[in-house]
């Protein structure tokens, strides 16, 4: 029996690496999806962060799934600080200002994720790993910023948890894959039940 294609609606490097080190077989396509609309419409629905991550999870996969066939899986992570979401820094002195912010604190990554299949979302899933950062002085933020460089304004919270960002941190609660954004063992699961792993 022919297995599913799967799709993965992202242009997220490190949703990839995460699929591609588990052995699963992928394509990409990107969704092209305005976020800033969905964020703005969410915003004036006056929408949880949990609905506005999957909001923007499933707006991906419907976008991937309208043009191809197969199980497309779409995913979104917001950062949530005292009750406020956060969007990737945008230069880097956004995450010097970010690290300082929250230093020394607890925060949340709320990571989303529906997996469509012939254009119908059959799954979701809602994981929320809380991250504490150490306290932090000043110079051990540009320290950590000098090494770490630009990539860190791919990471919503200015850290890479994966990289140099691991010593930014006191202790963190939760999946580690859904911290990297791609909560990996429930998607596993669906991939298997959907007949598309054989294992």
């Amino acid at each position: 029996m022919t297995k599913p294609r799967i799709i993965l609606a992202s242009g997220s490097a490190i949703r990839a690496q995460i699929l591609k080190n588990a052995g699963v077989p992928f394509e990409i396509v990107r969704p092209g999806v305005d976020e800033d609309d969905i964020k703005h419409t969410a915003k004036a629905e006056n929408l949880s962060l949990e609905d506005l991550a999957m909001r923007l999870a499933e707006a991906k996969c419907l976008a991937v799934a309208a043009q191809t066939g197969g199980i497309v899986i779409g995913s979104d992570q917001i950062m949530e600080y005292e009750g406020r979401p956060y969007d990737k820094p945008a230069t880097m002195a956004d995450a010097r200002e970010r690290l300082l912010e929250t230093q020394g604190a607890a925060h949340s990554l709320i990571n989303a994720i529906a997996v469509a299949r012939d254009g119908e979302i059959i799954w979701r899933n809602i994981d929320r790993p809380i991250l504490r950062l150490r306290a932090l002085t000043p110079d051990e933020i540009d320290a950590y910023l000098a090494e770490a460089g630009p990539e860190i304004l791919s990471s919503v919270g200015a850290y890479q948890i994966e990289n140099l960002g691991a010593r930014l941190f006191e202790r963190v609660e939760g999946d580690h894959y859904a911290i990297l954004g791609l909560s990996l063992f429930p998607l596993l699961a669906q991939l298997r039940a959907e007949g598309a792993l054989d294992y």
